[in-house]
């Protein structure tokens, strides 16, 4: 039984592997014949698309087999494989059915010989108990156990099979092609290949060039290919780069020929290594070798980095500039270059050149830098230099290859050059009059741009010992202020000394050592208490007025030696600056100048002896000083004659002192005569003090310092605008001073005698010092005038200069002769008679007068400034449409330049270029012209009047114009002198177009833009008419609004309406008042007045006639006032006076104020009228000197003349 179970197990594993093996022969099967279908029709249509000959043919029958042959191979090699043992196969059975826990498994362990033969420990009832077990569990999972291997798979396999097979079947019946080509694959070797006959065609031959090149990197190539025994219409040009990617250039055909053609490409820049070749399609696919294009690179700076150790007195930080190469460093700074270049380099040096200098006539003192040697390290260069001067440097490198640096880049080295200190002495500025026990402060502020190292005041009584005084507080200050108070009373002065100060300033440069500055010698002359104090006194009479010159300022001989002093003082200071001969001349001129001071006193002195005696001792004190300072002055000019110009100093300065002590006596006796004087005025007494008093005030002219340098073209506006500020100055001062008397006079009555007194001699003080200051303004503006008049306008100021000094030693009224005196030299007068005044009324009175005739003065200037400044804008224009034609041909020429321009010429040759250097010049010609224009319109800015604000902000938008286009001009100038030429184009044509538009806004400042003065009048004509119908148009409003019950609507206006109309019509007079005034004051004459050809008298006949019977007044009531000066634009100012002053609601309630507003307006409408008729006959009568005047002009001409005559203060008006 044991042995029948066992049997039963091996027959259910047998059935189960034939099961598996069928169903595997069937899946292999039905694979084999897939892949034999597949490969038929494979093979048959590679032979369809390739159309193989027989060779081929053969060789795809050959593959064919061998792919068969594998099919077959694989096949059985399978179906070998697939044999397996019970135990596997129970394995199978045990992993697919695992309910059998491995029973068929282990009773697959034992055998038929181990149940009868037994084995080691394992019983016969286990073997057989475990056989049945599995014997069991087989039987009751049988359907599980023979269906263990799926047959789904291979029925699936199969029925695939068969569709392939069909499916190709089917194409091969259904189509011829496939079916000739499996019949040619069956059997090749019966193929027939028919006989074809080829035309042999020539070679197709390709050449390129350049073929393999080495090239600078960025350059450009042009590869030209040359195809022969073909003529293809284009040809690809295949560039590579990356080693990686191709990409494609067509190359156009250039020119055929027989059989053949060339193409060419250009490549602008190479920055790769490239492979290139070309192909084409002709007779199949064509190319030629491939080629290299190998670059290399020129060496090239990448980057500059400077660092800079500045001066250790500049106080300035040491720093680094990375990735730069222009320096602006100060003089005395050590630069040290850390240069990176592109590449390895074998050498390196720095080359230095001259700056560019604007300046021809510029020579430079020091040497020009050396060239340096690069300390080199890989691709980095070091190398250190000194600045100490403008200059250009460039870099040039040398590779191993020695290959060396193109075009290099030039570098700009700016050298700030350590400006000498700066000293400005602010109070009292000048030579000042002091008395004895005076307290005079002394201020004084210096600067240097890097720090000071000394700072000081130094005076000195003359004999006595030198002070210092230190103002410099803090060491390496840049800035530093000073204040000394000098007590005259501790110095012991008397009237006739004199204090002498200067001020000495040296910086801190250590370098090329300090810079010293000292300041000229100014004088604090001491004069008498009585002098500063001048009054009248009351116990004697006035009489003949004698002396009444003694307080006036100092004699022409003390400015002759201070001149003189002043003179040795700059050139001991400017000794070691100027050459030996310049020197000698100098000194020679000075003792020629004090020796020629020397003779006019001893000539004083000679004539004083055959005068009379002296009626008292001053008079030989004085002559005693003198004589002494003729001894020193002999001193002073032995020394100078020996060129010791330190030790002529010292007895210049004694005869200094001993004329102003001479002087100090005369002006004693003066005093003391006035006082005690009467009667006749002294006699002869007197007669011998002015005999002194002329000596003493000799000619200024012929002892003039000639150091003085001659005033230039340009220094006359500056010193105009001087006088006009000074003049400014001297009416506010004296305006201030004549309400002050007024104030006195006015509390005389509240004063004690003794505070009147104070109060008094302190405002006569002030009188008599602004006096001084008015005389010598008159002074220093009358040899202005001199200087520029004619020998006869001379001749008649001597002569009326003359006569007013008559006339003041004389002690005969002003009025006369003073006629001819300017109103300066009247005001001075006036001033002086003020400060002589007994009482505060009457000084207030003189100081009134005087300041009448500053004032104008003032207004003379003012017209004198105007003028100037219309001449400045008008020259503005022309120089203007000069500067925008400079531009155009300065644009012309470089597009010449840039035309004729080659294209291998380089940045280094075309600086060289003759032609080129001469568009520099004239681009820096441009910039002078520029800079000229700049500080026109800063005159013009500077001196203009407030009342023509609009030619102010049209210089003021000019000078903002200018500004980008001079830093434009620098730019193009840098870049054409770097060579590049087109860059300079490009700008300067930017340049037109604002230059261009600067012109226009110079051509606006031009007064002759304007209209003429006849079409004015007629424009202001029609304005006041247009004035005059805005205002009856009000007036009907306000009569509709105040009928309407003061109440808007039903067609009245409101008075929001009324109050803008009205606003409207005040802004109308306010143009009409301005334009009226800029006519008066453009023309010369007022618009309303006849110029002097139509009048015979040769006056001036004023148009309106007067209105002295219409005086009505502005009163509390509201009135209008027309009264006026009876010139256009003063009626014009009156109307917009009242039209200002009025409100709305004054009109509306009161509308009679509407026709008296109306009277003036119209007055003025025919005035202007009139007016402007008159100038159309002139026009006319003047145009030719034949012309025939018409009988109606002629008639209303008459009738005008007529008007005037019969108008007696029409008349004196215009007389």
């Amino acid at each position: 039984m044991s042995s029948s179970t066992f049997e039963s197990l091996r027959a259910t594993l047998k059935n189960l592997r034939r099961r598996r093996r069928n169903l595997f022969i069937l899946k292999q099967g039905s694979f084999f014949a897939i892949g034999t279908a597949l490969l038929i029709l494979l093979v048959s249509a590679v032979s369809i698309w390739t159309d193989l000959d027989k060779a081929g043919t053969i060789f795809l029958f050959a593959l064919s087999l061998a792919g068969f042959a594998t099919l077959i191979w694989r096949l059985v090699w399978l179906l070998n494989r697939r044999h397996t043992d019970d135990r596997r196969l129970a394995h199978y059975v045990e992993d697919h059915i695992p309910d059998l826990e491995q029973r068929l498994i282990t009773s697959l362990e034992f055998s038929e010989k181990d149940l009868i033969q037994g084995k080691r420990g394992v019983s016969q009832q286990f073997i057989q108990q475990l056989w049945q077990d599995a014997q069991d569990h087989v039987q009751q999972q049988q359907h599980e156990v023979e269906t263990v291997t799926p047959a789904r798979s291979s029925w699936i396999s199969f029925a695939s099979a068969v569709t392939i097979v069909g499916s190709v079947a089917v194409l091969f019946v259904t189509s011829d092609l496939l079916l000739n080509a499996v019949s040619r694959l069956a059997w090749p070797f019966s193929i027939e290949e028919p006989v074809r006959l080829v035309e042999v065609l020539a070679d197709i031959q390709v050449s390129v060039e350049p073929g393999d090149i080495e090239m600078q990197r960025g350059d450009g190539v042009t590869i030209a290919a040359r195809v022969t025994n073909a003529v293809p219409d284009f040809i690809n040009l295949r560039l590579q780069d990356d080693n990686l990617n191709w990409r494609d250039v067509s190359m156009p055909r250039d020119r055929t020929g027989n059989e053949s053609a060339t193409y060419s490409y250009f490549i602008p820049s190479l920055v790769e290594d490239t492979t290139y070749y070309v192909t084409f399609s002709e007779r199949g696919e064509q190319s030629s070798p491939q080629y290299q294009i190998s670059l290399f690179d020129l060496p090239r700076v990448e980057q500059i980095a400077l660092a800079f150790d500045y001066p250790e007195y500049t106080g300035i930080e040491d720093m680094v500039e990375e990735d730069s190469g222009d320096m602006i460093v100060p003089e005395g700074t050590r630069v040290e270059f850390l240069v990176t270049f592109n590449k390895a380099i074998a050498r390196a040096h720095v080359e230095f050149d001259e700056s560019y200098n604007t300046d021809e006539e510029a020579i430079s003192t020091t040497a020009t830098y050396e060239d340096i040697q690069l300390s080199i390290e890989g691709n980095t260069g070091s190398g250190t230099f000194m600045v100490n001067q403008d200059g250009v440097y460039r870099i040039q490198a040398t590779d191993f290859s020695d290959l060396e640096s193109q075009n290099p880049l030039d570098y700009f080295i700016r050298a700030i050059e350590d400006t000498p200190p700066e000293l400005a002495l602010q109070r009292p500025g000048r030579d000042q009059d002091v008395m004895p026990l005076e307290e005079v402060v002394l201020e004084a502020s210096a600067s240097d741009d890097y720090g000071l190292s000394e700072f000081k005041l130094n005076y000195s009584v003359v004999g006595s010992g030198e002070v210092e005084v230190d103002f410099l507080g803090e060491a390496n200050s840049r800035s530093a202020d000073g204040k000394e108070l000098i007590y005259l009373e501790d110095l012991e002065v008397q009237p006739g000394d004199f204090v002498s100060y200067f001020l000495t300033l040296t910086d801190n440069n250590t370098l090329e050592g300090p810079s010293e500055v000292i300041s000229d010698i100014y004088f604090l002359q001491v004069i008498p208490t009585d002098q500063e104090f001048r009054r009248n006194g009351g116990g004697g009479g006035q009489g003949g007025g004698g002396g009444q010159g003694g307080g006036g300022d100092s004699s022409a001989l003390v400015s002759i030696q201070k001149d003189i002093i002043a003179a040795t003082w700059k050139l001991k200071n400017r000794q070691g600056q100027v050459s030996s001969d310049e020197f000698s001349n100098d000194a020679e001129i000075i003792a020629e100048s004090q020796k020629e001071a020397t003779g006019r006193a001893r000539m004083s002195i000679d004539r004083l002896a055959e005068r009379l005696n002296f009626s008292d001792d001053t008079y030989d004190s004085a002559v005693e000083n003198l004589s002494l300072a003729i001894e020193q002055m002999n001193v002073a000019a032995d020394e100078l004659d020996l060129e010791q110009i330190t030790s002529a100093l010292e007895p210049e300065q004694l005869a200094l002192q001993f004329i102003l002590r001479a002087e100090a006596s005369i002006n004693r006796t003066n005093v003391s005569m006035q006082r005690g004087g009467g009667g006749g005025g002294g006699g002869g007494a007197r007669q011998e003090r002015e005999d002194l008093r002329e000596l003493f005030e000799m000619e200024m002219g012929q002892l003039e310092n000639r150091y003085e340098t001659p005033n230039s073209a340009g220094g006359g506006n500056r010193e105009n605008q001087e006088e006009v500020n000074k003049l400014e100055e001297l009416a506010r001062r004296q305006e201030g001073l004549t309400r002050a008397q007024r104030n006195l006079a006015r509390r005389e009555d509240q004063m004690t005698e003794e505070q009147k007194r104070r109060e008094l001699e302190r405002l006569m003080r002030q009188q008599e010092q602004l006096s001084r200051e008015v005389a010598q303004l008159a002074q220093q503006m009358s040899r202005g005038q001199q200087s520029s008049s004619s020998p006869s306008q001379s001749g008649q100021q001597s002569q009326s200069q003359s006569q007013s000094q008559s006339q003041s030693s004389s002690g005969g009224s002003p009025s006369g002769g003073s006629q001819q005196q300017t109103a300066l030299q009247r005001a001075a007068q006036q001033m002086q008679e003020a400060s002589q005044s007994e009482t505060a009324s009457i000084a207030a009175a003189r100081s009134q007068k005087a300041l009448e005739n500053l004032r104008e003065e003032q207004r003379e200037l003012n017209e004198q400034g105007e003028r100037s400044v219309n001449q400045l804008a008008q020259n503005l224009g022309q120089r203007g449409q000069q500067l925008l034609e400079q531009q155009r041909q300065l644009q012309e020429s470089l597009q010449d330049a840039s035309r004729q321009q080659g294209l291998g010429q380089t940045r280094q040759s075309v600086r060289r270029d003759e032609s080129m250097q001469g568009l520099i010049e004239d681009q820096q010609q441009q910039q002078r012209d520029l800079e000229e224009i700049e500080d026109m319109l800063r005159a013009i800015i500077a001196r203009g009047d407030n009342d023509d604000q609009r030619l102010m902000s049209q210089a003021q938008a000019a000078s903002r114009e200018l500004r980008p286009i001079r830093e434009e001009m620098a730019t193009s100038n840098r870049v054409l002198r770097n060579g590049m030429v087109n860059l300079s184009v490009d700008i300067e044509r930017e340049l037109e177009e604002q230059i261009e538009e600067f012109a226009r806004s110079l051509a606006a400042l031009s007064p002759s833009q304007g209209d003429s003065a006849s079409d004015q009048i007629q424009q202001a004509a029609r304005d006041v008419e247009a004035l005059r119908e805005q205002i009856e148009e009000l007036e009907q409003q306000a009569l509709a609004f105040n009928e309407a019950g003061q109440q808007p609507g039903g067609g009245a206006p409101s008075v929001r309406e009324l109050r803008e109309q009205l606003q409207r019509s005040q802004e109308l007079a306010q143009s009409l008042q301005q334009q009226l005034q800029q006519q008066a004051q453009a023309g010369g004459r007022q618009p309303g007045s006849q110029s002097g050809q139509g009048n015979p008298q040769g006056g001036r006949q004023q148009v309106g006639g007067a209105r002295g019977t219409n005086e009505n007044r502005i009163g509390g009531s509201g009135e209008i006032r027309t009264d006026g000066n009876n010139l256009p634009w003063g009626n014009a100012r009156s109307i917009r006076q009242q039209l200002t002053q009025q409100d709305i609601e004054e009109f509306l309630n009161q509308p009679d104020l509407f026709r008296q507003l109306l009277e003036p307006i119209l007055e003025l409408e025919g005035a202007l009228r009139a007016q402007a008729e008159l100038d159309n006959i002139n026009n006319k009568l003047f145009a030719t000197a034949d012309e025939d005047i018409p009988d109606e002009y002629r008639e209303l001409v008459e009738n005008y003349y007529r008007v005037l005559s019969e108008n007696p203060g029409t008349a004196d008006q215009a007389q």
